[in-house]
C-alpha cells in the first residue's frame, strides 16, 4: 500500500510541477536595462507581491494535495473499497509530512530571490530601457499602486480559477498515470 501511495504522490508532483520552475539559463541583457528593471521591480514591490502570493499558495497546498490524491485513489480500478479506504488512511497519514515539505519549499527565502533574479533578464529581454522607465512611472502612479496593492488578491483568485479549470484535467492525467503504475506493481 505504501508503494501505491508513493506512486500516487510521485505522479501528482510530476504532473503538477509547473514548467516555470524548470531551470533555464538567463539570457544576457543590456546592463542599463537590467539596472532599470531592478529599479522597476523595487518600485513594484515585487518581492512583497511574490512573498504574499507564496503565502497564499502555501496555505492552499494541503487541501489541493488532499483533493488530488483522494480523487486519484477513488479512480483506481484495481483496488476494492477496503483497499481504497486503506490508501486514503495512508494518504491522510502521509499528507502532513508532504504538506510540511511543500511548506518548507514555499517558505524558503531564497526562492523569491531566485525568482527575482530569473525575472530580471526576462523583463530586460522583452522591454527597452525607455519602456521600463514608463512601466516604473505607471507603478508609481495611484493606479499602479492600486494594482500592486490588489496583486496578491488577483493572483490568488487567478490560481483558484486555474485550479477550477485545470484540476479535472490534472486529476485525469494523475489517475491514468496512477493506474499505469499500479498496473505495473500488481503484475510484479
Amino acid at each position: 500500500m505504501k508503494k501505491t501511495l508513493a506512486a500516487i504522490v510521485s505522479a501528482f508532483v510530476v504532473t503538477c510541477a509547473p514548467a516555470a520552475f524548470a531551470a533555464t539559463p538567463a539570457p544576457s541583457a543590456d546592463p542599463a536595462v537590467v539596472a532599470a528593471t531592478k529599479q522597476m521591480m523595487q518600485s513594484m514591490k515585487m518581492r512583497d507581491v511574490l512573498l504574499a502570493t507564496m503565502r497564499q499558495v502555501d496555505a492552499q497546498i494541503p487541501e489541493q494535495l488532499r483533493a488530488s490524491m483522494t480523487a486519484s485513489i477513488d479512480m483506481l480500478p484495481n483496488l476494492n473499497a477496503k483497499e481504497k479506504a486503506e490508501a486514503q488512511t495512508e494518504m491522510e497519514n502521509t499528507l502532513p509530512k508532504l504538506a510540511a515539505d511543500m511548506h518548507a519549499t514555499f517558505s524558503d527565502p531564497s526562492l523569491v530571490d531566485e525568482m527575482l533574479a530569473e525575472m530580471v533578464p526576462l523583463y530586460a529581454e522583452i522591454y527597452t530601457v525607455d519602456e521600463i522607465h514608463q512601466l516604473s512611472a505607471f507603478y508609481a502612479s495611484p493606479l499602479g499602486q492600486k494594482m500592486l496593492d490588489n496583486m496578491p488578491k488577483v493572483m490568488t483568485r487567478s490560481v483558484e480559477i486555474s485550479n477550477r479549470v485545470m484540476m479535472p484535467r490534472i486529476q485525469k492525467t494523475v489517475a491514468q498515470a496512477t493506474q499505469a503504475i499500479v498496473g505495473s506493481i500488481v503484475k510484479n
